[in-house]
């Protein structure tokens, strides 16, 4: 090593013999340290602080006033051109994965949101929500959009598999026993059409590929009592409220199973009311009736034969069988034991 200490020869030292460490050169000075936010703690991992969490990536936020930011916002453009076809372009991907004995519940993206706010502000506190505006490219048509997108699609291959395979649950929960008398707490809400005025095509639409069987479309269970089942009473409606195809029937008395005994529905040719045993009433396009047997129920006999009638009302008591045959015109047969 030379050095020149305000001389014109220069001074040179042999280290040879010196360890490596000392002839190294020396490291460069560190960086100073990050400026953390006042408040904001580098690592809050077991200590219960709020901050962010180094292992883990917890972002925490509680403003001292109103604060109109994102706790975390992530934008994404894809320009025109730069696309690959077929492939999905994440804005957030979460990925996570469990063990076969994985004593916990993994979530990975949970909502969570504390709600204090005043009803009367009119507010609108949603834990998830995910919004698509469908917007023309000025191109040709837009493609399909899908607001929320949930699957669940069964791997194990098992022939009988013991646990369900949920594309979405809703859990709406009432902690409080109290009545609750505006009704308030909905499982599931669908509004469709957004202003007056505007035409969607389906409101709940379920859709079977070819082969495929869903036991039950709507399906309603558990212990619990429903003040109506399917309400369309408050709906205007161009066609009828609950459409069936020809040969299908509504069951009158089903269990929890599956199971029923009495239908009523068409045939094909007439509607008809059956058992287990088969048909016990029909009715006809045509107004004829089938019936097993026919019971009147009240003798109701018209106190004259000018009594007020249209023809073919019928009426009995214990001495006569009554006919009516003509406008406000009644003929009577006598009865008799045998």
């Amino acid at each position: 090593m030379c050095i020149r200490p305000g001389l014109t020869i220069p001074i040179c030292l042999v280290l040879a013999g010196m360890p490596a460490a000392i002839r190294a050169e020396a490291p460069p000075a560190l960086a100073p340290p990050l400026v953390w936010p006042p408040g904001f703690s580098r690592d809050v991992q077991g200590s219960g602080l709020p901050g962010l969490d180094g292992g883990r990536a917890f972002l925490w936020n509680r403003p001292a006033g109103f604060d109109p930011v994102s706790t975390l916002r992530v934008d994404r453009h894809i320009p025109d051109g730069s696309g690959e076809p077929g492939h999905t372009y994440k804005a957030l991907w979460a990925l996570g994965s469990s063990g076969p004995h994985n004593a916990g519940y993994e979530w990975t993206i949970t909502g969570e949101l504390h709600n204090r706010s005043l009803a009367s502000t009119g507010a609108q506190n949603v834990a998830v929500n995910g919004t698509i505006f469908k917007e023309a490219n000025g191109i040709g048509p837009v493609g399909p959009s899908w607001a929320g997108n949930f699957n669940c699609v069964d791997m194990t291959d098992e022939a009988d598999p013991v646990a369900s395979c949920i594309g979405a649950e809703i859990d709406v929960s009432a902690h409080s026993p109290t009545t609750d008398r505006n009704r308030q707490r909905v499982g599931l809400q669908i509004s469709t059409g957004g202003v007056p005025g505007a035409h969607t095509g389906y409101g709940i639409l379920m859709g079977n590929l070819t082969g495929s069987v869903t036991d039950r479309g709507v399906s309603f269970q558990g212990e619990g009592t429903y003040g109506i089942g399917i309400d369309t009473a408050a709906g205007r409606f161009t066609g009828v409220p609950i459409l069936l195809g020809s040969g299908q029937s509504i069951a009158l008395d089903g269990n929890r199973e599956g199971h029923f005994a009495r239908t009523l529905g068409f045939d094909g040719r007439d509607l008809v009311y059956g058992t287990g045993s088969g048909p016990v009433f029909r009715v006809s396009d045509a107004g004829e009736v089938q019936v097993a047997s026919v019971r009147e129920a009240r003798p109701n006999p018209p106190r004259s034969s000018r009594e007020a009638c249209t023809p073919g009302d019928h009426a009995w008591d214990e001495a006569f069988e009554y006919r009516c045959v003509a406008p406000d015109r009644w003929k009577r047969a006598a009865l008799s034991d045998w």
